[in-house]
C-alpha cells in the first residue's frame, strides 16, 4: 500500500468546520454484502469501511465552505419523495493519474440544466439554483495545491463535485481553489492510501496505481499495444450493436465502488 502523509502545516488557515464522511469501498466484484471472511484477506476480497474527517477553511474561502456545507447539512427523511441532493448519497468516481486528484462529491441524478435562460441544477424532478463557488482572496494568502489531502473545487463549476489531492499538484493552481484539508486520523489515512492503490480505467493503457513503478518499458509497451488493439476491437463491436454502456467508461474511472453512506458536520469553537 502507498502510505500518504497528511500532516498539516503550521501555516495552514484556521479550520472553522469539521465534516465527517462515512465511506465504504467495495470488493473487486463491486459487492458490499456480508459474507464469510476469506481465508487470505486482500483489498480485492474485503470491503473497506471507515470515516474521512475534513477540516474546512471558512475564513479563507467562506463561499466555498458555505456551498460545501449546503450539501453536507441536508436533513433526510424516508417519507420525503423529493429529497435535496446530499453528499450522504455521493460517490468518489475518478483518480486522475496525471495530477493525482481524487474526484468526489458526485451525486447520482444531479445534473446541469437550463431554466429561464440561465444555468440550473436538476435533481429528483426539482430545478435548483446553481450558485458559483467564488471567493474574493484580496488581502488573503491563497493556498496552493502543495501537499496531499487538500480539498479543492474547480473554478466556475457550479456542481458540488470536489477533489482531494494525493500528491503536490501545482498544475491545479490555475483553475482550482483549495478550501479545506483532510485531517490526519487513522481512518482518513487508510481511506486515502487505499484509494491511491485502486486500479483505474485508461483509454490508452491499463492503468497502474499511482505509486507503482513500471519494471520494464518493453513489457509496458507490449501490454499497451495489445490492450489498445483489444479495446478498439471491443469498442467497435459495441458501437456496431448499439451498446450504450460506452458512455459510462472514461479516463481515470475507479474500478471499484467508492461510496459515502452518511455525513455529519460541526462548527469548530475558536
Amino acid at each position: 500500500a502507498n502510505a500518504i502523509d497528511l500532516q498539516p502545516s503550521p501555516e495552514d488557515p484556521t479550520i472553522t468546520h469539521k465534516v465527517t464522511f462515512n465511506v465504504r469501498i467495495s470488493r473487486a466484484d463491486g459487492t458490499f454484502y456480508t459474507r464469510d471472511e476469506p481465508t487470505l484477506p486482500t483489498p480485492d476480497n474485503q470491503v473497506f469501511t471507515g470515516a474521512v474527517t475534513i477540516g474546512l477553511y471558512g475564513d479563507l474561502a467562506p463561499n466555498h465552505v458555505q456551498r460545501f456545507l449546503s450539501y453536507a447539512d441536508v436533513m433526510y427523511s424516508p417519507a420525503d419523495d423529493t429529497p435535496l441532493p446530499s453528499y450522504a448519497r455521493s460517490q468518489f468516481t475518478t483518480l486522475d493519474q496525471s495530477t493525482g486528484l481524487l474526484a468526489g462529491g458526485n451525486i447520482p441524478g444531479l445534473q446541469l440544466t437550463s431554466f429561464a435562460g440561465s444555468s440550473a441544477l436538476a435533481y429528483g424532478g426539482r430545478v435548483l439554483p446553481s450558485k458559483l463557488w467564488v471567493d474574493d482572496f484580496k488581502g488573503k494568502k491563497r493556498m496552493f495545491h502543495s501537499r496531499p489531502g487538500l480539498l479543492t473545487h474547480r473554478d466556475l463549476d457550479v456542481l458540488p463535485n470536489f477533489g482531494i489531492t494525493t500528491r503536490p499538484s501545482s498544475e491545479l493552481n490555475a483553475g482550482n481553489t483549495v478550501f479545506g484539508t483532510l485531517l490526519p486520523t487513522e481512518s482518513t489515512n487508510a481511506f486515502l492510501s487505499r484509494c491511491v492503490d485502486l486500479p483505474t480505467y485508461s483509454l490508452d493503457r491499463p492503468a497502474v496505481p499511482i505509486g507503482e513503478q513500471q519494471t520494464s518499458r518493453a513489457v509496458e509497451e507490449l501490454s499497451t499495444s495489445v490492450y489498445s488493439f483489444q479495446k478498439n476491437l471491443f469498442r467497435s463491436a459495441a458501437q456496431t450493436f448499439g451498446d450504450t454502456r460506452l458512455g459510462s467508461v472514461y479516463e481515470g474511472k475507479i474500478l471499484r465502488r467508492v461510496e459515502v453512506t452518511s455525513v455529519s458536520s460541526e462548527k469548530v469553537q475558536l
